[in-house]
């Protein structure tokens, strides 16, 4: 996995992110707990 350099804070960041907000709510639809923590783990 490539890393770069995350601005002046000395850690790396991975270059390929997930986008999670739709996670945080209902604003979207329902969503299911289970499903959302088996994406992110």
């Amino acid at each position: 996995m490539n890393k770069r350099p995350f601005g002046p804070t000395g850690f790396d960041a991975s270059e390929i992110g997930l986008g999670c907000w739709q996670l945080g709510g209902n604003d979207w639809g329902a969503v299911d707990d289970g499903a959302a923590l088996a994406i992110l783990g």
